[in-house]
């Protein structure tokens, strides 16, 4: 399975912080009053980046796999690979926003609880360098609807100096400055959120800045709740 079709069952944020380079990620979840959903992912990556991740020579010595995020992008679901559990259908297309390559990922959701757990299962290459998703779906008791809790549990850091650390830390800053992972849920009502709901109150936004996600302290995890009632 290739490194964009991981990143077809959920696993974008995990690859997508272990690159260096100008990215932006978002993500839409709509749910619809039978319990649904559609999904809408996008990545960006610069122009610069794509074009030095696709470099022959580049590609020689990191291995094409590893580099190539958007190879697969806008070409049909395989048939001989099995879609992930809770998932109708995929549709992928590339495109262009500003000076940023981006790939666009749509989900058909049937079973948004299964989708998630199917996720959580995908293995994410360097997986201990990169934040964990600690996502969680469940039913909401007495309401149509689902409560969403998700964190990001820090990576594994190396043992190297204070001042070394210091250093890394703020070049991670440096190269993920006005850079962020967007999320958002929409349905009829949305409930016990901390992010920002509109002024009708059906769809929560977090704008989470990607530096943060890259190293979050494990005293002041970054932490996303939601209730959303879709009927």
């Amino acid at each position: 399975m290739t490194i964009v079709r991981k990143t077809m069952t959920g696993a974008a944020l995990g690859m997508s912080l272990s690159l260096a380079g100008c990215l932006e990620l978002t993500k839409e979840a709509t749910f619809r009053e039978n319990g649904e959903a559609r999904v809408e992912m996008e990545m960006a990556l610069s122009a610069e980046l794509v074009a030095l991740a696709t470099n022959p020579a580049i590609a020689k010595q990191a291995g094409a796999e590893g580099l190539n995020l958007f190879g697969d992008c806008g070409k049909p679901w395989p048939a001989n690979e099995p879609l992930p559990a809770g998932v109708r259908s995929v549709e992928s297309k590339r495109g262009k926003r500003g000076d940023m390559e981006t790939c666009t990922i749509v989900f058909d959701v049937s079973d948004p609880i299964a989708a998630v757990e199917s996720a959580k299962k995908v293995e994410v290459p360097h997986a201990d360098a990169v934040p964990k998703q600690d996502v969680s779906l469940t039913r909401l008791t007495g309401a149509p609807g689902y409560r969403l809790k998700m964190a990001m549990v820090p990576a594994k850091q190396p043992e190297i100096s204070a001042e070394a650390a210091q250093m890394a830390a703020s070049l991670m800053k440096a190269m993920f400055a006005n850079r962020y992972l967007t999320l958002s849920l929409s349905g009829q009502r949305i409930e016990n959120t901390n992010g920002e709901l509109s002024a009708d109150k059906r769809k929560v936004t977090w704008k989470l800045p990607l530096a943060s996600l890259v190293a979050p302290s494990p005293d002041n995890l970054t932490t996303n709740e939601a209730d959303v009632i879709y009927r």
